[in-house]
């Protein structure tokens, strides 16, 4: 069953991959983009947290299907904390 969620978020994210692509080079569709955002987010809640075998290829797939889903939800966050801040800049506190 591991294996299938493996090659099944392999499938969602090379899809969520060409929609991003898609995005850039034929221009801006909320459609498109709502795609992207679900199937990126649906990769990094489908992949197996806790696979059986220690190997290197899947540490690395794992991070790199990461990624996407962090940087969204780290672009959200600042944007969140951009607006919550009550004195409009961005501080060092």
């Amino acid at each position: 069953m591991e294996g299938f969620r493996v090659v099944l978020s392999m499938f969602i994210f090379c899809m969520s991959t060409y929609l991003l692509a898609d995005l850039l080079i034929n221009g801006f569709s909320f459609v498109v983009l709502a795609g992207c955002i679900a199937g990126f987010a649906a990769v990094r809640f489908l992949w197996p947290r806790n696979y059986r075998e220690d190997s290197l290829w899947y540490e690395f797939l794992e991070l790199v299907f990461d990624l996407p889903y962090k940087a969204t939800a780290l672009t959200l966050r600042f944007i969140g904390n951009l607006f919550r801040s009550k004195d409009g800049g961005i501080g060092l506190d």
